[in-house]
């Protein structure tokens, strides 16, 4: 499944890629994630908790930056989770890129997700609704975090 969004930030590049590279402080702007330890500096562990429609899920996921350029303002991760009870689980390439639009930051964002278990049951347009519904929360908790 590909998941692709994007949003802007009403702050400047240099403030929003500086907290962008900052993993464990990002991650408290996705909806119901925590990162739960940082094994180096390229890797964590983390706790997420999805509702897609009528099921809920919790996954414990390793994520890893795969790349994280200054120059073209690209950040991209590998993410690979189980459902803590073990009946499914979510692979995923997730690559944002941030453009300056004058005193504003457009961030895009890509998702190529593979998801199996009871949410690759309920649907791939309500899993795309639930994602697209949170990456609108994560962009107005990152506003918070800029302001």
């Amino acid at each position: 499944m590909i998941i692709a969004d994007s949003f802007t930030v009403d702050a400047p590049i240099e403030r929003v890629w500086t907290l962008l590279q900052d993993i464990p402080k990002v991650a408290t702007c996705i909806p119901n994630a925590e990162i739960t330890e940082v094994v180096d500096p390229a890797t964590y562990r983390a706790k997420v908790a999805v509702k897609v429609g009528p099921v809920s899920v919790s996954y414990k996921a390793t994520i890893r930056v795969e790349r994280m350029d200054d120059a073209e303002h690209v950040a991209a991760f590998g993410v690979q989770g189980d459902e803590t009870r073990g009946r499914g689980g979510v692979r995923a390439k997730v690559t944002s890129q941030a453009f300056a639009e004058g005193d504003c930051t457009r961030v895009d964002l890509n998702a190529d997700a593979q998801i199996s278990g009871i949410i690759a049951s309920v649907g791939g347009r309500l899993i795309e609704s639930v994602a697209k519904k949170t990456i609108a929360e994560f962009a107005a908790n990152l506003t918070k975090l800029l302001t």
